[in-house]
């Protein structure tokens, strides 16, 4: 019995052959999101001075910072989601 063969089938190529010619693109240009670790931070609520920095950073006034706190809690990706900005 005749092993079936492909004729458009040649060789397995070498993939290091194969490499040097298809280089693999750097990642560094992606459209992923730049985790900047302010993030994992937390807003201490009785600091004037770091609700302050906050709410210009989120571009609302204190009081509404600190009712998104006390509906969320502390947690600034929280308080991102909650603002969706």
């Amino acid at each position: 019995m005749e092993e079936n063969q492909n004729p458009n089938m040649g060789e397995v190529p070498d993939p290091d052959e194969i490499r040097e010619r298809y280089a693999i693109e750097d990642d560094d240009d992606t459209l992923e999101p730049f985790d900047d670790q302010s993030e994992h931070r937390e807003i201490n609520a009785d600091d004037p001075n770091d609700l302050a920095y906050w709410a210009a950073q989120f571009q609302i006034d204190v009081d509404t910072l600190k009712g998104a706190i006390a509906l969320n809690g502390n947690s600034v990706r929280e308080i991102k989601k909650y603002l969706s900005v």
